[in-house]
């Protein structure tokens, strides 16, 4: 019996020491002792392992988790904690960061109203228009902003600001005649059209700056005499368009 205390003192030495003679055996009772010693350590080691087992499944991340509404409407990138639904456990998860949520600032969102813009043609050509003549387009596309007059031609700023304008222009065949852009009766861009043997268009394009009021209108040169006609049908329209690029 002795010699069978002396193998299990060997099989328990991991778990911990005991007092042993000098040939490595103990007595019945330091054995009984030793042994009750380690399967109680044992039991401690096997709760420790299901707390943590338990612990982990609480955590797993099949969990359902729930974010504030507010948080998601940080813009930020700072660490927001996250809160587990009310039947799991009470303690706080580990910090998650959340990616960043862009924002359309309201600033970039126009109304329709708040555009100025404006687009109208010719529908029918004008014969021997002379010198100094104002080109009234008829024919309005757009008009946000309600700048441009169908009755007089002209373009009225509604407010102040940069704006482009273009104008397109076309001649009969052996037609030819400046015709220019101008601001409150000043030029501000002038093109030239040279029906020649065909028909023949130009275009010009000028960005100017206008205050609220100022009158912006297309017109034959005042100092130069056109010759032949100013043309315009449904495959070739003489226009005039306009947008502001700051209001």
């Amino acid at each position: 019996m002795i010699a069978h205390f002396c193998v299990l003192a060997l099989f328990f030495a991991p778990f911990g020491t005991a007092e042993s003679n000098s040939n490595g055996c103990i007595s019945r009772e330091e054995f009984e002792k030793f042994k009750t010693d380690v399967l109680n350590r044992i039991e401690d080691q096997k709760k420790t392992i299901l707390d943590l087992k338990s612990l982990l499944a609480r955590f797993d991340d099949t969990s359902p988790i729930s974010v504030h509404h507010e948080d998601l409407e940080n813009n930020s990138t700072e660490d927001i904690p996250l809160h587990v639904s009310e039947d799991a456990s009470s303690e706080p998860l580990p910090v998650r960061r959340l990616a960043p949520m862009k924002r359309l600032s309201s600033a970039a969102i126009r109304a329709p109203e708040d555009v100025i813009a404006f687009s109208a043609f010719l529908t029918n050509k004008e014969i021997n228009p002379g010198a100094h003549h104002i080109i009234v387009y008829d024919h309005v596309l757009t008009n946000s902003g309600n700048g441009y007059s169908k009755h007089t031609g002209a373009f009225v700023a509604p407010r102040a600001g940069f704006y482009v304008f273009s104008w397109t222009t076309f001649a009969n065949p052996g037609s030819y005649f400046p015709i220019e852009l101008t601001v409150n009766s000043a030029r501000a861009g002038i093109v030239f059209v040279q029906g020649d043997t065909t028909y023949n268009g130009v275009t010009g394009v000028a960005v100017v700056q206008l205050q609220q009021s100022d009158a912006v209108m297309v017109r034959s040169e005042p100092g130069y005499t056109p010759h032949g006609d100013i043309y315009s049908e449904h495959n070739m329209q003489t226009s005039f368009s306009g947008w502001c690029i700051s209001c």
